[in-house]
């Protein structure tokens, strides 16, 4: 039996800005994605016995109240039926996804697992689509599951199909921090239409300051359009800030349509004291220390 497991890393949108919406529903946007060091891992197994895909999933001991299914509506079983269903062979799969991103937490965690599925698969199919071909299968399963392809840092636009990457390595301390509640995303982003937000970050400052390492700038530039609307379903994201930006944050901003809050600190220790703060204060599920990275997939396979 051929086999793989890919690892999936989590990401933070330094920046999103809402730039229209399509007569379809579909949001256009301009936002700038970092991935971040947490992963899940996705072993995927080739069976020829059979032509099905199956699935299952490993939270590590822990119970997520968001429930999870495996079936077809699980993105994985999707991703592995979309490539599969273009091969000249067919071949079955099964699929063991071991979860370390939480989940409805603005992350990317369902995109970058899908991601992961097309990844293997052409791999272990020998590399029969181009990565152009995997982003074409991508964008048809949700609009960050493109960029998740190769992930690194990236500006992306349009509903995540337009994707230029950003040749610059961001050093930063990162610290993670979602609440026990998640948040929809369509419920975020119809929320956002009811109440557009006035103020809009500078995306191109803010690739600027990346570049330049300059971790003050980007605070100064930098605005998410939805972090309104994710306020408005958690409350306590404020006070996880709050405690973010008291503790010496350089800023701190939700990701994606929340209700992880990432905080960008100048040292590890300043980083450290918040995460035993937060812990102590009872406002987060989750807390993760991270670096930004830039994964290179291929070798990271085993």
């Amino acid at each position: 039996m051929k086999s793989i497991i890919e690892k999936a890393y989590a990401k933070i949108n330094v920046g999103l800005q809402i730039t229209g919406k399509r007569a379809d529903g579909y949001h256009l946007l301009s936002m700038i994605m970092q991935t971040v060091s947490l992963y899940d891992r996705v072993g995927i197994y080739q069976t020829n016995d059979c032509d099905e895909i199956s699935m299952d999933m490993d939270f590590g001991g822990s119970h997520p109240e968001e429930e999870i299914t495996c079936d077809d509506s699980n993105l994985c079983v999707r991703a592995a039926k979309l490539i599969t269903s273009r091969l000249p062979e067919s071949h079955g799969y099964y699929i063991h996804l071991v979860k370390n991103i939480p989940i409805a937490a603005g992350m990317a965690g369902g995109s970058t697992d899908a991601a992961a599925v097309l990844r293997g698969i052409n791999a272990l199919e020998g590399d029969i689509f181009s990565k152009k071909e995997l982003r074409d299968m991508a964008l048809t399963l949700g609009a960050d599951v493109p960029y998740c392809i190769d992930g690194g840092l990236c500006l992306c636009e349009g509903i995540g199909e337009r994707l230029t990457p950003v040749n610059a390595d961001w050093n930063a301390h990162i610290l993670l921090a979602k609440p026990p509640e998640g948040v929809s995303t369509p419920s975020a982003y119809k929320w956002s239409d009811e109440h557009p937000d006035p103020l809009h970050g500078d995306i191109s400052a803010v690739i600027d300051a990346i570049e330049k390492n300059d971790n003050e700038k980007i605070g100064k530039n930098i605005h998410n359009d939805l972090e309104n609307a994710a306020k408005h379903f958690v409350p306590s994201i404020s006070g996880i800030e709050q405690i973010m930006d008291d503790g010496g944050a350089v800023f701190s901003r939700v990701t994606g349509s929340g209700p992880t809050v990432f905080g960008v600190f100048d040292s590890d220790a300043e980083r450290k004291t918040v995460a035993a703060r937060l812990r102590e204060s009872g406002l987060c599920a989750d807390i993760f220390s991270v670096e930004a990275v830039t994964p290179d997939y291929a070798a990271e396979r085993e």
